[in-house]
């Protein structure tokens, strides 16, 4: 049994085992050396050594639909999961556009109530750490239905990062392709129904 969560005030503590149920649905406004990319693209995701990678968009947008759905294990202790976009070459070798770290607290843990589908949004940086573009996923939090949970108090919560940093915005509202200041994007979280347009 691996153990997720812990005592938070009191109000609820959660053990169980993970599984994510993770949608590489598409990215925005993507660049290479500055320039909107006009080549076939891919996107990966990894938790630890475990990764998926999508199929291959040849649309040679800058803004690429891969739909790639997949499920992955995930350890009570990992921090962040990485997704990284790459691109195809010429000769059909792949290289990164950018990278993302997502931090597990945006979909799991207090703030985020478990079976429910997060619509997350999140900025990729470069090797030298510029803006290249947006990523866009979903996260389901899958768990062992043997094991037990007690109710998440305040579905609609965020983490304190980001209360802390502002990079928290109801989904109600149009992602922007500047973001936010720092390193890391703004995660986009959204509680109840599955949406059908993102």
């Amino acid at each position: 049994m691996i153990y997720i969560g812990r005592s938070i005030d009191h109000h609820h503590y959660t053990t169980m085992t993970k599984t994510l149920e993770i949608d590489l649905r598409s990215a925005e406004g993507l660049k290479l050396n500055r320039r909107p990319i006009k080549k076939k693209t891919l996107c990966v995701v990894s938790i630890d050594e475990k990764s998926r990678k999508s199929n291959l968009d040849e649309s040679r947008r800058s803004n690429p639909t891969w739909n790639y759905k997949s499920e992955i294990p995930i350890n009570g202790n990992v921090q962040f999961i990485t997704i990284e976009v790459f691109y195809q070459t010429g000769s059909g070798h792949q290289k990164k556009v950018g990278d993302a770290k997502i931090p597990t607290k945006d979909f799991m843990g207090s703030y985020s109530p478990e079976g429910h589908l997060n619509f997350l949004s999140y900025r990729l940086r470069d090797e030298f750490g510029d803006k290249c573009g947006i990523v866009n996923l979903s996260i389901l939090v899958k768990s062992d239905p043997t094991t037990a949970t007690t109710a998440i108090r305040d579905y609609g919560a965020c983490s304190p990062q980001a209360a802390d940093t502002g990079l928290w915005r109801p989904r109600s509202e149009t992602p922007s392709i500047d973001g936010y200041g720092g390193r890391t994007v703004t995660g986009v979280p959204v509680w109840g129904v599955y949406q059908r347009q993102f």
